[in-house]
């Protein structure tokens, strides 16, 4: 499954947010994940990155607004089941995939360091 993932994430991401991925800069995703992961990183460090990233798919979804209400005008049944549908995998994903990046900068410096070894 995780192969599947990355194969699809690889075609998906553009060829810049591809090379921070690779090179391990600001976009390092595996570091972000297996910082989540561990215990040595505060509970308190996890809940913050996560709410930032629930913070700004927020902030991300009251922007959508106006044109989601033009797609659910022209579009009444089928627009209004798109939205949902949309808006249900945006606060999925998009808070982890935040959290994940910013948890970098919340964790201590050691465990950073030594997760990137």
């Amino acid at each position: 499954m995780a192969n599947i993932l990355g194969a699809a994430a690889k075609k998906a991401l553009p060829k810049a947010a591809l090379h921070q991925a690779n090179k391990r800069g600001w976009l390092d995703m595996k570091l972000g994940f297996a910082l989540m992961r561990d215990r040595r990183v505060s509970m308190l460090a996890k809940l913050a990155s996560l709410a930032s990233g629930v913070v700004l798919t927020a902030i991300l979804v009251a922007i959508e607004v106006p044109l989601e209400s033009i797609v659910g005008a022209l579009l009444p049944f089928v627009g209004v089941a798109l939205d949902f549908a949309i808006d249900g995998i945006e606060f999925l994903i998009f808070p982890l995939i935040v959290s994940a990046i910013v948890i970098r900068w919340m964790a201590p410096k050691a465990v950073v360091d030594s997760l990137r070894r």
